[in-house]
């Protein structure tokens, strides 16, 4: 029974971890690395792929992360 029990655990964690990890996918370190690092200041805000709202793209880009929507995340 603690064998079955020590298997679950481990299968729950195993899943809670790769679930965890879902959100930082989209980060491109090769994007971030080649971004030039100057961007404009605008802000009609835009929807990372981590589900956060950026400024903008070239913001969201400087820091690895790509635009899936041109307005803000929830909207």
């Amino acid at each position: 029974m603690k064998k079955i029990i020590l298997i679950f655990t481990l299968l729950l964690t195993m899943t809670w971890i790769a679930c965890d990890n879902e959100e930082t996918d989209c980060y491109d370190a090769e994007m971030e690395q080649n971004h030039p690092g100057i961007c404009t200041q605008d802000c009609p805000g835009v929807c990372g792929c981590d589900g956060e709202t950026y400024c903008n793209e070239c913001i969201a880009n400087s820091m690895g992360i790509s635009v899936v929507s041109d307005s803000p995340c929830g909207n």
